[in-house]
């Protein structure tokens, strides 16, 4: 089907944005939703050819998501795809609940002295409370964010303060740690959250802030709270935007992937995927929830913005669809809010990198719609 477009085909300067994709730790395939688990498992070797070909297609790094029910534990998988890749980095994101601050501060610096300049952390606190009792946490949600906050101000701390240091709280505790060595280069914290605890624990702690796709508007009203907190706290943050993303060479073909995606969505997998929001606690989950319900039949939340994903995928459930032009005109209006982090992904992830990176990457480094090449000149192994 095609949607009016208000906006003209968008060519212009280089983008000074980043670019991220995201590096799927379950298994893998062209539909989401189905009965029967997508055929493409996480195995090394496919998850080390995710990160080349990202890297072939421009992007830096990739997000690691942490979910218990996940195939594999996201920083052991982390440390065994790096030591086996080059190029891109990995954004590899922790709940505070699954590990001790000054444990995690250790594993992270020696990770990032392993790997120079190719890790990043990103805070996840957690939306589900019936998840977080998988592995032992039954914190309630502003419990949560004040633990959130000492990880983050724990982290903080060891990275950057040398000799031997010590913590005493209600929450955490320890004494005469010396981290030695330091990182050998900073590692920035991303983090996100729609909550008023969330943002000013972002405001206080965070290099960048991630958004989850949302309306133009609820997108705005966020970032104005979040410059009002700046100015609070006297700093200055980056901003993030997490979606997907379907891109096809025109824009019917793009949105007969959107919806041929989720053709498959089982009604038992729907049914207990809605169920399941009962048990949310996460402001921005529930945003996204209520989202896909205002949506109605046509899952279209404004032009170019669809919220399909959320029919049978937790987290964000919006897509940027269109042809590359379209797509690369959305982000360019992102970046006009001040969104200059971009997290992208696509199933099947490996393939959906690569076609970003022939289609829309090249608008976004300043070239032209006939530029159908990848942006990187390294050659991605083969799986």
């Amino acid at each position: 089907m095609t949607h009016p477009d208000p906006h003209a085909p968008t060519q212009g300067a280089p983008s000074t944005s980043e670019f991220l994709w995201f590096a799927q730790l379950s298994r893998d395939g062209e539909f989401i939703g189905t009965a029967a688990r997508p055929p493409r498992r996480p195995t090394l070797e496919y998850v080390s050819s995710l990160i080349e070909t990202a890297a072939e297609a421009g992007f830096t790094s990739l997000l690691t998501a942490t979910n218990y029910h996940s195939e594999h534990e996201n920083y052991t998988a982390a440390i065994a795809a790096l030591a086996r890749t080059r190029g891109a980095g990995l954004l590899i994101a922790v709940r505070p609940g699954m590990f001790h601050p000054a444990m995690y501060a250790k594993m992270i610096a020696t990770a990032q002295n392993l790997f120079p300049g190719r890790v990043r952390v990103n805070i996840v606190t957690g939306s589900s409370p019936a998840e977080n009792a998988m592995y032992g946490d039954f914190e309630a949600h502003a419990q949560r964010y004040e633990r959130t906050r000492e990880f983050m101000l724990i982290l903080r701390q060891l990275w950057t303060q040398p000799g031997p240091q010590q913590y005493a709280s209600d929450i955490y505790r320890f004494e005469n740690t010396v981290l030695e060595p330091a990182p050998v280069q900073p590692i920035p914290l991303y983090f996100g959250g729609a909550s008023e605890a969330a943002q000013r624990v972002a405001a206080e702690l965070a290099d960048v802030y991630l958004l989850w796709g949302e309306r133009r508007d609820m997108l705005e009203e966020r970032l104005a709270q979040m410059r009002t907190l700046e100015q609070e706290y006297g700093r200055t943050l980056r901003y993030g935007l997490r979606t997907h993303v379907v891109v096809r060479e025109t824009e019917d073909e793009a949105w007969q992937a959107a919806e041929r995606l989720i053709s498959r969505v089982d009604p038992e997998v729907r049914r207990a995927f809605v169920e399941s929001y009962s048990r949310v606690d996460g402001v921005g989950q529930l945003r996204q929830f209520r989202m896909l319900q205002e949506a109605g039949d046509s899952l279209l939340v404004e032009p170019h913005l669809w919220a399909g994903v959320g029919m049978a995928r937790s987290g964000v459930g919006v897509a940027i669809v269109g042809n590359p032009e379209q797509v690369a005109g959305k982000i360019r209006e992102y970046e006009e809010m001040g969104i200059s982090t971009f997290i992208f992904s696509g199933y099947p992830h490996l393939e959906e990198a690569r076609r970003f990176g022939e289609l829309v990457m090249p608008l976004l480094k300043g070239g032209t719609a006939e530029e159908r090449v990848l942006h990187a000149t390294g050659v991605a192994p083969v799986a």
